[in-house]
């Protein structure tokens, strides 16, 4: 009797496992793309199975191999996402233990496998007769002999019901050999001599003369670990499903938060839009009435001769302009993060500016056409604002340069002018509120609004050489064009 040989796999089982493994991969990505999370770490189970079917030896490596690219790519697509991180980890252990336990398993039975046919070629396999009429022991080779823990001698001529004493399983042995003149790869309980109870893997074949050719394989280990595999398997799967419905428990509280959330925000977005349509009619209201007292002061003005009187009315109309300034400003400001910040063209932004303001002369560096900044829709304002205070506090017929310098930390784009440049303890102060009460607030708005998205502003020119703005965009904030 032959054992078969050990399994190789075929071309299609190697297609098989390399189609497996590309469907594991595919469909990780593109759950990860979709926003798909809970089924996709089961793909890795069958090419897991498949190849550590064939490929015992090398099982933990490949599920080691296949887990790290498991964990890779959900490291790569969901964008750092903590809870899925750590859920993947989770799962990289068990691919992990998943090969190694299999792998164990099946190096074992390939082994048991190797052995016996080996055994079986050089006759040395767990080998007895007995007749069948009589039941007793015929001849048994060294080997089975030393299985069951007795000399050879101690059990030719002796009843079978020595080795196999349950008479059940006697009977239903012996009846099926009679049926099919043999019986191949039952398993029966053998009694060694030291009265322990041991699992045989036993074939059988009727010959002439009514003898019984019996081969025995000890599978009393195989079986044991068999049933510690299912058992860790049974742990496993169940340590798996409470993890599982934990982690739907967990999914289902964050998708509530988020909705709750989501409702938060979209209160809030309702109320900043209601406050600023209060706040812009307010706005116009508070300059319709000023825009009266303007003109009644300038007929008072008209009427009146006393000069005492008269420069009263004259502080009275410069209040006013004041209180009309500081109103346009907080008209600009309300609408600072109002929408959303959106990707714009430097280039485009500048020149627009420019020709609101009418200077010809600003030179722009060509390469500023570009490159794109994150940033609030009132950008436009910061370069207006900008321009705006170089024509007021410059020359008269300024020359203004942008350009553009890529650092280690970001971008800077300066605004230079030719003027007479800022003082050195001023640099900071105009950038302030309080600096510009009385003169605007153009520098102090376009600070704001930078600050929206990460961005800065700052004066760094030369007192006496020429004021020179820059804006600082940090990495991911800008990008070419």
């Amino acid at each position: 009797m032959n054992l078969p040989a050990v399994i190789k796999p075929s071309f299609f089982w190697i297609t098989m496992i390399v189609l497996s493994v590309i469907v594991a991969i595919y469909g990780t990505v593109f759950s990860l793309t979709h926003g798909i999370y809970e089924v996709f770490p089961f793909l890795y189970f069958l090419p897991i199975i498949l190849f550590v079917n064939f490929y015992p030896n090398r099982g933990v490596i490949f599920s080691l191999a296949i887990s790290t690219i498991f964990l890779i790519l959900v490291y790569f697509f969901s964008n750092f996402n903590t809870t899925l991180i750590a859920v993947s980890t989770a799962w990289f252990v068990i691919f992990v233990m998943i090969g190694f336990v299999t792998s164990s398993f099946a190096e074992g039975t390939r082994a048991e496998q190797r052995i016996y046919r080996e055994i079986f070629e050089n006759s040395l396999a767990g080998i007895f007769t007995f007749a069948l009429t009589t039941q007793r022991i015929q001849e048994i080779n060294g080997k089975c002999a030393h299985m069951l823990g007795y000399n050879r001698e101690d059990l030719i001529d002796k009843d079978l019901s020595r080795i196999l004493l349950n008479a059940a399983d006697r009977e239903t042995f012996i009846s099926q050999i009679q049926k099919n003149s043999g019986i191949a790869d039952t398993e029966l309980l053998l009694h060694t001599r030291d009265g322990l109870v041991r699992q045989f893997l036993v074939s059988a074949s009727l010959s002439p003369g009514n003898k019984v050719i019996c081969s025995a394989v000890d599978i009393t280990e195989r079986k044991l670990a068999e049933r510690v595999i299912q058992k860790a398997r049974g742990d496993l799967e169940r340590k798996v499903k409470e993890r599982s419905e934990e982690l739907m428990r967990a999914n289902d509280g964050l998708k509530a938060e988020i909705l709750e959330r989501k409702r938060f925000e979209a209160t809030l977005k309702l109320a900043n839009r209601k406050l600023n349509t209060l706040s812009s009619i307010t706005n116009h209201d508070i300059l319709v009435e000023i825009s009266a007292i303007d003109r009644s002061v300038s007929l008072a003005e008209e009427m009146v001769t006393s000069s005492s009187l008269l420069e009263h009315l004259k502080n009275i109309e410069k209040n006013t302009h004041m209180i009309k300034k500081q109103i346009r400003f907080a008209r600009n400001y309300q609408n600072i993060g109002l929408i959303p910040p959106q990707w714009q063209v430097v280039d485009v932004v500048i020149r627009h500016e420019i020709a609101e303001l009418g200077l010809p002369s600003v030179r722009i560096e060509k390469d500023l056409d570009k490159i794109e900044i994150f940033a609030d829709l009132l950008l436009e304002k910061v370069f207006h604002n900008i321009l705006d205070n170089v024509v007021r506090h410059g020359k008269k017929d300024p020359h203004i340069q942008f350009s553009f310098e890529e650092t280690g930390e970001g971008l800077t784009i300066s605004c230079q002018d030719d003027g007479e440049g800022i003082p050195s303890g001023a640099k900071e102060s105009i950038f302030k509120c309080d600096y510009f009460r009385n003169k605007g607030y153009g520098l102090f708005l376009a600070s704001e609004i930078l600050s929206m998205t990460g961005l800065s502003i700052c004066e760094t020119g030369e007192p006496g050489s020429g004021a020179r703005i820059e804006i600082r965009v940090p990495s991911g904030s800008y990008r070419y064009i």
